[in-house]
């Protein structure tokens, strides 16, 4: 019969260590991985389009409370879409079950700029509470490419940017350009210098009293004048306002005023007459015989006119017949002729013969 082998006390102290040790690295994974907790977990699906940067491990967060840990990433071998191209496993805490529901979505977030990424569930307030091995919509989020992406695109902006500005100081400082040439040429300064050496000179001038405008700021003649101005407006006001003149009549004086009260009275009635047809203005105004009198008149006027332009009856070749005008001027010739001979030899034409019966 074999003898019972003892066990010393230096062997049993490095068992105890051993175990203690493999209890705190039980302890510790399963913090790790437990999210803090030892108690039950269950499984949540979730689909994103990507999932770079996420590693089983990585902690789950709801509305920013850790409650579980991503336990497997898959490929999703029949994608509906771009969207649920990956499948990502999630352990969470029995305790939180409540807070996630149909109406919460799962996304990635980047820690800072470079940091790690971990999965984000947002808290459902509404909807029914999702069950283990039920899915998880799934958000999409910018991820740290996309923001690299347009980090190197606004770089390159800048970088471009920064090379105008470079070659605009440089033409700035050769004194180039509109720019340039105002801060390199000196010909503004000086023109600037002499503008206001002239202003000094003139400002010296009107200080001085010479010149219009010198004269006009030193000279008390133009204030006299307006004093004196104002003092006979005032005057008139005076006269005016003691009813002196014509004008204090014509403002006080309500005689003025009723005489153009009667005559726009007696106008207005003038016109109700004229409007009713009354006396010679009104029927002139109104009656439509005057008008088709004239309307006659000059009718027969153009036919008269016409008739004379066309040599036609006594009146139209007495205008337009040649003869006439000979005739008249032949008779015209024979009386100075007549006369003449009367003047020369009177007893011509004066003989008396008596002749008795």
């Amino acid at each position: 019969m074999a003898q019972r082998k003892q066990i010393t006390w230096s062997e049993l102290r490095v068992g105890v260590f051993v175990l203690a040790g493999l209890v705190t690295l039980a302890v510790g994974i399963f913090w790790v991985t437990g999210a803090g907790s030892l108690g039950p977990k269950y499984r949540l699906y979730t689909y994103l389009p990507e999932v770079e940067g996420v590693q089983a491990g990585a902690p789950v967060r709801l509305d920013g409370v850790d409650v579980g840990t991503v336990e497997a990433i898959h490929i999703n071998p029949k994608p509906t879409g771009r969207n649920d191209s990956i499948q990502l496993v999630m352990r969470i805490d029995s305790r939180f079950k409540d807070e996630i529901r149909t109406t919460s979505e799962a996304s990635l977030i980047t820690e800072g700029l470079l940091g790690n990424r971990y999965v984000t569930v947002t808290r459902g307030l509404t909807g029914t509470v999702l069950n283990a091995n039920d899915t998880v919509p799934g958000a999409s989020e910018v991820g740290i490419t996309a923001m690299v992406s347009r980090g190197t695109a606004l770089m390159d902006k800048l970088s471009v940017l920064s090379d105008d500005l470079t070659d605009i100081t440089g033409e700035i400082h050769n004194g180039t350009g509109t720019v340039g040439k105002l801060i390199k040429d000196p010909a503004l300064y000086n023109n600037l210098n002499q503008t206001a050496a002239n202003l000094n000179s003139m400002s010296g001038t009107l200080a001085k009293g010479k010149g219009s405008f010198g004269k006009l700021l030193t000279s008390d003649d133009l204030y006299n004048e307006a004093h004196e101005t104002v003092s006979n407006l005032n005057d008139v006001l005076g006269a005016v306002k003691d009813q002196k003149g014509t004008v204090g009549k014509l403002v006080y004086d309500p005689a003025a005023y009723n005489e153009a009260k009667n005559f726009l009275e007696n106008g207005n009635s003038v016109l109700k007459d004229v409007r009713a047809g009354k006396g010679s203005l009104g029927k002139f105004a109104v009656d439509d015989s005057l008008f088709n009198n004239l309307r006659d008149a000059s009718a027969n006027f153009r036919d008269a006119s016409a008739k004379l332009d066309s040599n036609t009856g006594t009146a139209g070749k007495l205008f337009s017949d040649p003869a006439l005008y000979d005739n008249l001027t032949g008779l015209t010739g024979d009386l100075r002729l007549l006369v003449s001979d009367f003047r020369n030899d009177p007893k011509k034409y004066l003989r008396i013969r008596v002749t008795v019966f």
